[in-house]
């Protein structure tokens, strides 16, 4: 397919999305089980007297997916990681959890925490060194999951106590190993627009942390989380000087729908190990800006920049990666929503996308539907178009771009 043709596509499938208008929307008045098991049964297991006297909540959402890579000659989509695999149905994610929420509006002291257990091929990108791996110098794409048929893996990406303490403004504290607070797409598939991800996410952030949190609001709308955490994907000591700091800022303008602003501000710095072992203690830095804004009641805006850099080893140089993405989504009416999303990342050193050692411009654009034809189940069509500058990522190195159509479905089961 030539390069001229790709971006038509990509046009086509942008004004066939915004045209999805016709289907009549879910009456509000009309009560929806917000997961399989009650829709198809009746029965709610979270509202029965022993989960409620506990206090529990054990929830569970299925993910799979598929992805047609018009450009590949192979089974790959790399460097694409979570829908890596080209003409391949992959069961992406089975999650299962079990939490206490913490009360956070009263004047007591609480305690809760959470568990998730995660099976599929998204499971490798969410495991840490020292838990479901031994190699303390894992990188985001893993070796052993873009060969061979191999490719569902188990992870425990989360398993942490809270505590709620109404002193000053109330102080909530997590301990254990928790997904980052950085950035803005995250792992969990029901919590995203598209079933893809952008680079920023897949390369530029971590994935997890293992440490303590400390949230507490400052004024009205405003927020502060400072914490420790042992650097990145990571669950023990790789190195002697382990412990990153991790914190943040989120504001918000107390709105809304149409002229709802929101801010966040998050950053974490720290030793990390290179690439030889604990020797190499290298000094990782990374903050990220996600700002919201809701143009209408149907119509919002999220941009993002991160940027991130470290030392290399043997050098003076520090390798940087930095990008800004965009995202502006429609909801249509209750069952419909058409976005896109437009990035542009770039790898200075080369050594976070392909380990090419060459700096290079990754850029994507992406225009997706979102069909939810109840609470617990959706559907998310997309249509995605990847060049690059300066390098042949794609197709095994032959090529500088790919367009890819995408699908998956995403199932609350319990």
């Amino acid at each position: 397919m030539q390069t001229i043709y790709k971006p038509t596509v990509l046009a086509a499938a942008m004004a066939a999305a915004s045209g999805v208008a016709g289907a009549n929307p879910i009456p509000e008045n009309i009560s929806q089980p917000d997961n399989a098991l009650k829709a198809l049964t009746g029965f709610n297991h979270n509202e029965t007297a022993l989960m409620k006297d506990l206090g529990l909540h054990f929830g569970g959402w299925v993910d799979f997916g598929y992805t047609h890579n018009f450009d590949s000659s192979d089974n790959f989509n790399t460097p694409v990681t979570f829908n890596f695999r080209n003409d391949r149905v992959l069961l992406n994610q089975v999650n299962l959890f079990v939490e206490r929420a913490v009360d956070t509006e009263g004047n007591a002291w609480d305690i809760g925490g959470r568990v998730d257990f995660m099976y599929g091929s998204d499971s490798p990108f969410t495991q840490a060194a020292g838990l479901e791996i031994s190699d303390g110098g894992k990188q985001k794409w893993v070796g052993n999951t873009n060969s061979g048929n191999n490719i569902n893996k188990l992870a425990m990406p989360q398993a942490y106590l809270e505590v709620f303490a109404p002193v000053l403004n109330g102080i909530t504290a997590k301990f254990g190993h928790f997904y980052t607070i950085i950035g803005y797409e995250v792992v969990t598939a029901p919590d995203n627009f598209f079933y893809s991800h952008a680079y920023t996410m897949q390369y530029g952030e971590p994935f997890t942390h293992t440490g303590a949190l400390f949230s507490m609001p400052l004024v009205d709308n405003l927020s502060v989380t400072v914490g420790a955490v042992n650097g990145w994907d990571s669950f023990t000591a790789d190195i002697d000087d382990a412990w990153n700091f991790i914190g943040g800022l989120n504001w918000d303008n107390g709105v809304e729908g149409a002229g709802a602003l929101s801010a966040a501000l998050t950053a974490t710095h720290g030793s990390i190990a290179g690439n030889n072992g604990p020797a190499d203690d290298l000094d990782r830095s990374l903050y990220s800006i996600v700002l919201g804004y809701d143009l209408t009641d149907s119509l919002h805006l999220v941009l993002q920049h991160d940027h991130g850099w470290q030392e290399q080893l043997g050098t003076d140089n520090e390798a940087h990666w930095y990008g800004i993405n965009s995202y502006l989504t429609y909801d249509i009416n209750d069952m419909f929503s058409v976005g896109s999303r437009m990035e542009w990342f770039r790898d200075e050193a080369g050594i976070r996308v392909i380990g090419n050692g060459k700096s290079t411009n990754f850029y994507e654009m992406t225009v997706g539907v979102n069909f939810t034809p109840t609470h617990w189940f959706k559907v998310r069509p997309e249509v995605r178009y990847d060049w690059a500058e300066n390098s042949k990522p794609f197709d095994e190195g032959s090529q500088d771009d790919q367009l890819t159509f995408a699908v998956d479905a995403v199932v609350a089961l319990f």
